[in-house]
């Protein structure tokens, strides 16, 4: 049988070659003593550090707009692998892109979709992540 911390030393070493910034909004405002105004808090860093990116699986999304009207929105899915270390990712948190080997990569930012997936043997973490801003480098 394999080693379940031999394959996670692998899976990190292997398949997680970007740098990520994962936050969580507090939803929460804190006071700016310099302007007297209430502004939103700075995220939470739950993050910070090794993950992989792959392309997953085309996601359908629908529902009615305001108007009645039936909509739908196709949006690409990606898996990201973190390490077994990470804490745990939440539906919402962003995710942004800090170093990559596609340098086309870098700089993107991603909502996460769903909690992490689990398993009786884990040795990394899944989740499941939508590009959230998509800018193009020039």
């Amino acid at each position: 049988m394999l080693d379940p911390k031999a394959v996670a030393r692998f899976a990190e070493r292997h398949l997680m070659p970007d740098t990520v910034l994962i936050t969580r909004s507090t939803g929460e405002d804190e006071l700016d003593t310099a302007t007297g105004d209430l502004v939103p808090a700075s995220p939470q860093v739950v993050h910070s550090g090794q993950a992989g990116l792959y392309r997953g699986q085309e996601r359908v999304r629908s529902g009615s707009s305001t108007e009645g009207a039936w909509v739908e929105e196709v949006r690409v899915g990606y898996r990201m692998m973190l390490p077994l270390s990470a804490a745990e990712v939440q539906e919402g948190d962003t995710v942004h892109v800090v170093q990559a080997r596609d340098e086309q990569a870098v700089g993107r930012t991603y909502r996460v979709t769903t909690l992490g997936e689990v398993s009786s043997v884990p040795v990394v973490r899944t989740v499941w992540v939508e590009e959230h801003n998509r800018k193009a480098k020039r």
